[in-house]
């Protein structure tokens, strides 16, 4: 099964289809989700069927992933080097904050989440492994720059695009580079309203095989404020021990 760049994309496209709909799809309904001609869908959909990846409902013909791709994605997820390091102190921090918390890296200009674990309170703040975040916005994305040296922060600064996420974000450079200075030196880092008006999150540096990795916890602004102080201890407490496992 072989893809070009532009058809390996539109398959990614499909099967965020499927999962949107979260119902079989006829071709011509595929085709108007994904804005795409109904002959390029045929020919994307002929492929994945060849490769197991969709099959046919013979009356209906409509179309449906199998859980072949579940399973290919199963085993990349279970065999993530970092991830697995990552995820028993995730679900600690989880466990004694209640609150969700996320592992991220920098991704070019960007975070990507690489885990998610969601906290068990009936309102939390929710999101996904792969989502991607702004550095100028986001707890790990201000962690990302504070912990660059002074001349790449400074070049980066000077050409990110500083988008004003919610009315609370940070979009004046000289405020930004003072606030991430000030957080690096507080070893903790924080947005509060500024990429989701109504979530705060607290964010820790951690270096694992030379390479920076962010863990936050966030929750509601008012029930993450309250507990503040816990919260960075917990924080605290996991970097320490991810320190001392991985020395």
């Amino acid at each position: 099964m072989k893809f070009s760049d532009a058809s390996s994309t539109r398959a990614l496209r499909m099967f965020e289809c499927f999962a949107n709909e979260g119902k079989p799809l006829s071709l011509s309904e595929i085709s108007a989700f994904m804005n795409t001609p109904i002959s390029t869908c045929h020919a994307l959909v002929a492929v994945l069927r060849e490769g197991g990846y969709l099959y046919t409902n013979r009356k209906s013909k409509r179309f449906y992933p199998t859980k072949r791709l579940l399973r290919v994605a199963e085993s990349i997820a279970v065999n993530d080097p970092i991830v697995s390091y990552f995820e028993p102190y995730l679900r600690q921090l989880s466990k004694a904050t209640q609150e969700t918390v996320i592992l991220g890296t920098r991704q070019d200009d960007s975070v990507v989440y690489l885990e998610v674990v969601e906290g068990p309170q009936v309102i939390r703040y929710s999101a996904e492994p792969g989502d991607i975040k702004p550095l100028h916005s986001s707890a790990i994305g201000k962690l990302v720059l504070g912990e660059m040296p002074n001349e790449e922060r400074a070049r980066i600064l000077a050409q990110l695009s500083l988008d004003k996420v919610t009315d609370s974000t940070v979009v004046e450079r000289t405020a930004l580079d003072e606030q991430v200075r000030d957080a690096h030196a507080a070893g903790v880092y924080q947005t509060c309203g500024e990429n989701v008006s109504d979530v705060m999150a607290i964010a820790i540096p951690v270096i694992v095989y030379d390479d920076l990795f962010g863990v936050a916890v966030a929750g509601p602004r008012e029930r993450m404020k309250a507990e503040y102080e816990a919260i960075q201890g917990a924080l605290m407490q996991v970097r320490l021990a991810l320190k001392m496992d991985f020395d």
